[in-house]
């Protein structure tokens, strides 16, 4: 195999494994995750905007995180970048964090507290 070649190669590895670095840096520095408490759904009891019944409390798992874009923008691709995801809807733990959530089982809306992660 020519030399150069392999530098050419062995670069361009480099140059991903540094992206990679870089991206998961990135996440991690924007989506932070607290420990599970009983206080963080203290006075945290939502009704239903559309129904007004009180809405159901629990927990929701994003994957990939909540890609958000404004009504006028149109809706995100099925490739969207990471880094247009909400903060604090993407969890690289081995057990995932998840999102404080409410939803109304009549009316099937549910409110997603991406303040923060919970583990």
């Amino acid at each position: 195999m020519d030399t150069s070649l392999t530098i050419d190669i062995l670069t361009g590895l480099a140059a991903i494994g540094l992206l990679l670095v870089l991206l998961l840096w990135w996440v991690a520095r924007h989506h932070r995750s607290i420990p599970e408490n009983q206080t963080l759904w203290q006075e945290r009891n939502y009704t239903c905007v559309q129904c007004g019944i009180p809405m159901q409390q629990g927990w929701v798992l994003m994957g990939k995180g909540a890609i958000w874009s404004e009504r006028t923008a149109g809706r995100p691709g099925s490739f969207a970048l990471i880094t247009a995801a909400l903060p604090n809807t993407i969890s690289l733990r081995f057990r995932p964090a998840a999102n404080m959530a409410w939803r109304c089982t009549s009316c099937q809306l549910v409110l997603i507290d991406h303040s923060k992660l919970v583990h």
